[in-house]
């Protein structure tokens, strides 16, 4: 069966915005078996959607159309594809009802959201505003599904929509494995014999996606993966390294704190992501001005005006620094360049020191990213938060 897919979405389309959910969607597609004809990205436009509609209809059996839970344009969206369609849009009485109760304050402004375009099956939502449909256009014998891009959300309502129009086979199997400290070379090495699988390099690792028949089969490629690659691997389920590293310091009750430079907090932002982070990390110092190295995490002068700001020593002083001013179990430091200006010949752009304090020991490490200022900080805070992953693995 072939599919198209349009995401609706100012910020996706200006590059903004990251379309998670036109990823998910398509990854879904993709394991039930369809064959995706094409993917477009729209404005919230009347005449651009309308467009976009047209040539998925013309190349896909069923058109799958994302937009915003909470849009704002919702109604004119709603609008526009019933008049791509050439039929009216109709309230659902059942869902104006639902809208009534759960949101009395705002329901004259939100009826909008109940407008289905006439016969189509709604697919209802637990958790926000917007209702979801199917139209199936009989005369030609293609449908357009509506659902909101919300991850959850959209995860819940296409699994509907799949049981109305029967698409109950699983044609594959998908996941991702995320990996960080080995390269596109060891692995496509170390996978020679592997099939279905493709990688993906970004600041943060190479991310694995697997895929088979079975979902056994693709169970015991996991396996084979956690043999082959060990500690390189930190995700199975599609989690963020922060989010890795909360479980490992919550299993173990160990606290962290930050004393960063170049990464200017985003070890820290990046831990706090992580909902229940309090329970583990105590703060944080952005010790960007050697002053407040000296004065906050007690980095000897001398060391700075000897060694510099850049360098293993000073890193080791940070690290233990913050853990003593915090009082936490670990201490993560970073001091670097992250460009693009402040290079040396002995101290070269993208050069970067890493800390790491636990039980009165500090060690640090030494990288080179090069790249974008804000990609080499992204990456800095990858590394280090694997520092500590690395560690928490051995207690």
């Amino acid at each position: 069966m072939k599919a198209s897919v349009i995401s609706i979405g100012f910020g996706y389309e200006k590059g903004f915005v990251e379309d998670k959910s036109r990823i998910l969607l398509c990854q879904r597609l993709f394991e039930k078996g369809f064959d995706l004809n094409g993917v477009y990205i729209s404005e919230e436009d009347s005449y651009k959607l309308q467009f976009f509609i047209k040539i998925a209809l013309d190349k896909s059996d069923i058109v799958f159309i994302i937009s915003s839970a909470d849009n704002e344009k919702d109604l004119l969206i709603r609008e526009t594809i019933s008049e791509s369609i050439g039929v009216p849009l109709v309230f659902n009485e059942n869902w104006l009802k639902t809208l009534k109760e759960r949101y009395p304050e705002e329901f004259q402004n939100i009826k909008h959201f109940a407008k289905l375009p006439y016969n189509a099956k709604p697919i209802e939502n637990r958790y926000s505003k917007f209702l979801g449909f199917i139209k199936v256009l009989d005369d030609v014998n293609k449908a357009i599904v509506f659902l909101p891009d919300e991850k959850s959300q959209l995860k819940e309502m296409l699994n509907l929509s799949f049981e109305y129009l029967q698409v109950k086979s699983q044609s594959f199997y998908s996941g991702i494995v995320r990996t960080y400290g080995i390269n596109i070379e060891e692995l496509n090495k170390t996978l020679s014999d592997f099939d279905n699988k493709f990688f993906v390099e970004s600041e943060k690792g190479i991310d694995i996606y697997i895929w088979d028949k079975q979902q056994e089969f693709l169970e015991n490629k996991k396996v084979v993966l956690s043999e082959r690659l060990g500690n390189y691997i930190y995700s199975f389920n599609n989690e963020e390294m922060e989010e890795v590293v909360g479980k490992l310091l919550k299993e173990k009750g160990f606290t962290v704190s930050t004393a960063e430079s170049s990464t200017g907090g985003m070890i820290a932002s990046r831990i706090v992501n992580v909902s229940g982070s309090s329970s583990y990390f105590m703060g944080s110092v952005v010790a960007y001005a050697n002053k407040v190295k000296e004065n906050l995490l007690k980095v000897s002068p001398e060391i700075l005006n000897t060694k510099g700001a850049v360098s293993e020593e000073v890193a080791l002083q940070m690290a233990k620094g913050v853990a003593k001013f915090l009082n936490t179990d670990f201490g993560i430091s970073d001091t670097g360049i992250a460009g693009p200006t402040g290079a040396t010949k002995e101290k070269p752009l993208g050069l970067h020191y890493i800390g790491l304090y636990f039980n009165g020991e500090t060690k640090a490490e030494k990288v080179i990213f090069k790249g974008e200022r804000n990609k080499v900080r992204l990456r800095v805070s990858q590394h280090a938060l694997n520092m500590l992953r690395l560690k928490l693995l051995s207690l």
